[in-house]
């Protein structure tokens, strides 16, 4: 027997180290993409499902193809309601991929230097990254592949011995059957991996390569054809694979590339080692980098990312986070316009700011219905502020309703607790709030509110339910949403106090360019706020006056807003486009241009 010399050792030792420094940087770079840039992705994918602790959760989820994985995928997800955990989640769930595609490429090439195995391995990596870019790709995808790809290593562990043929067939079959239960569609990985590896070994001729082959794919074709006769999916469901994406019907390309990839690079790393000239990890990993950065772009699209960065904010009811988010991003769409007019309307800035930023009609106030998740709620939340309760719970529960897998959301049914518990609506709020009782970060919650309801008077004096409960008005009619201006008029006479109301009120008739009804509201204001005067109706009323040839009332309207409406008059007048540009933010341009 050859014995290791010590100076063997220590570099064998040194490459172990090398290598654990290797992961451990990775798992750093991961941890920080999802908690900095990333981490509004996190708390998208939390609220698009309602994890449940019951068995009979656990059996519903468990009885379908890659259910445990969906199970497992929905109980991790949970975790991103805190994104420090949640990043830690999701690193450790993309360095177990790694890991295993690493051991899986050392089976497959045991000669070769593991350095470049480990470079290999990174790919797999890569790829999985780039598909987690569609936001609509959920955890259940990443547990199922850890599972598949686990089975394959473990079924490449056994001996490979003519002794051991109706072992390997055993273990392919029954090992094909569990993993098919236990990750779905993914299972592809592990009956193509099996194969290779049939096909590697030199013992056995190409006869028995191709029989076990066939055996194989006819094993995973008959779980997939014999589940569909009990199942309530249509085939294509399971080839695509249930719950790996929000979309159950549809087939993402990356998800093909993940899977194929991950077969690929052990075979990859098995041809690499009979190469003459070994492959340079230098130029290996160079390669894989250039491919993240040019794909990465397409992956992370900045327009969707943004949206959701948006919608975290909203959530989080961080105001100033968002406005500080607009004046860095310039927000142009109308779930972007109004949730950044939402939060200068809860800073109290909305009469003064609004038109620092590109406004979008009285869309971007308020949108319209669309049967679309985030923009629902939105939309909601921008209602459940003002006070028009009934209208936040249809918005939030259409919302929910919406989410394309049909699956509950736990920001949803606590938003429509709130708003039956504001309602009055008690019975109905113990049903929510009895389905966040079984979650894990949202029980504590829910039963300090069901302590709530026990007593009215509680409720009443509650700092956010007893205030909107006041504020609500009776919405059992049905309102036309181009008139919703009369709606926010009510609210303001009810409860003068209600400031974003009131903001919206103002410039709600500004952003229809109808001065005539700002008039109007504006003096329904002052009867009850004689003081109020802020900058927007300062600018209104000089653009008015200089309109109608009347002089500029100098004991309403500062100089400094005068002068800069003459500036921007001057500026139009003379049609240049360079005079005009530094104007293009502002009432007055808006007022004049059709944008």
């Amino acid at each position: 027997m050859k014995k290791e010399t010590p100076n063997g050792n220590a570099a064998k030792d040194s490459s172990r180290y090398i290598h654990i420094g290797i992961f451990s940087a990775i798992a750093v770079i991961l941890y920080y993409f999802w908690t900095v840039p990333y981490r509004a992705a996190l708390s998208y994918r939390e609220q698009l499902q309602l994890f449940q602790t019951t068995s009979t959760y656990f059996e519903e989820l468990t009885a379908r193809p890659g259910g445990p994985a969906t199970y497992l995928g929905e109980f991790f997800t949970q975790f991103f309601n805190n994104f420090w955990i949640g990043a830690a989640v999701m690193t450790g769930l993309l360095i177990s991929v790694m890991l295993i595609s690493y051991l899986i490429c050392n089976r497959f090439a045991p000669s070769a230097p593991k350095s470049t195995n480990l470079a290999l391995s990174i790919i797999p990596l890569i790829s999985l990254m780039l598909f987690l870019g569609n936001p609509d790709v959920t955890l259940t995808f990443v547990v199922a592949l850890s599972i598949s790809l686990a089975g394959s290593y473990l079924f490449t562990s056994i001996k490979a011995k003519p002794t051991t043929t109706v072992l390997s067939y055993s273990m392919m079959i029954a090992g094909t059957t569990l993993l098919y239960w236990l990750a779905g569609a993914v299972t592809i990985i592990f009956t193509f991996l099996i194969t290779a590896y049939a096909f590697k070994a030199n013992h056995k001729s190409i006869a028995n390569k191709i029989i076990f082959a066939t055996v194989s794919l006819i094993c995973l074709a008959a779980n997939v054809y014999i589940r569909s006769l009990f199942l309530p999916y249509p085939l294509s469901y399971q080839l695509i694979g249930i719950g790996y994406t929000m979309m159950p019907d549809r087939l993402d390309v990356w998800q093909i590339i993940v899977e194929a990839l991950c077969v690929f690079v052990p075979i990859l790393a098995a041809l690499f080692a009979k190469l003459p000239k070994k492959i340079t990890i230098p130029a290996l990993i160079s390669v894989e980098i250039l491919a993240a950065i040019i794909l990465y772009p397409k992956s992370y699209d900045k327009a969707t990312y943004r949206l959701i960065d948006y919608d975290y904010m909203v959530r989080a009811n961080d105001w100033e986070g968002i406005l500080r988010y607009s004046d860095e991003h310039d927000p142009d769409l109308p779930l972007s316009v109004s949730a950044t007019n939402l939060a200068a309307g809860m800073t109290g800035q909305l009469d003064c700011r609004a038109f620092d930023y590109y406004q979008h009609g009285t869309e971007g106030l308020i949108p319209p219905f669309a049967k679309e998740t985030l923009s629902s709620w939105t939309t909601g939340e921008i209602f459940f502020q003002l006070g028009m309760v009934n209208s936040a719970q249809r918005f939030y529960f259409e919302g929910m309703e919406a989410i394309p897998n049909y699956n509950k959301s736990g920001r949803a049914v606590k938003r429509l607790a709130e708003t039956a518990i504001i309602r009055g609506e008690y019975s109905l709020a113990k049903k929510y709030l009895s389905m966040l009782q079984n979650t894990i970060f949202y029980k504590k919650w829910a039963q300090r509110n069901l302590d709530l309801i026990k007593n009215p008077d509680n409720v009443k004096n509650h700092p956010l339910y007893g205030t909107l409960s006041r504020r609500m008005i009776d919405e059992q009619y049905l309102f036309s949403e181009s008139e919703l201006d009369k709606t926010l008029g009510q609210l303001f006479l009810k409860d003068s106090g209600n400031n974003l109301a009131k903001q919206y009120l103002i410039l709600y008739p500004l952003l229809q360019r109808d001065l005539n009804k700002f008039a109007q509201y504006m003096g329904v204001i002052a009867e009850v706020q004689p003081k109020y005067n802020p900058l927007l109706a300062q600018q209104a009323l000089a653009f008015i006056s200089m309109k109608n040839g009347q002089p500029i009332p100098t004991n309403i309207v500062p100089p400094m807003v005068e002068q800069s409406l003459r500036n921007f008059a001057q500026a139009w007048t003379s049609k240049n486009p360079s005079l005009i540009e530094p104007h293009r933010r502002s009432l007055f341009y808006y007022l004049l241009s059709e944008e």
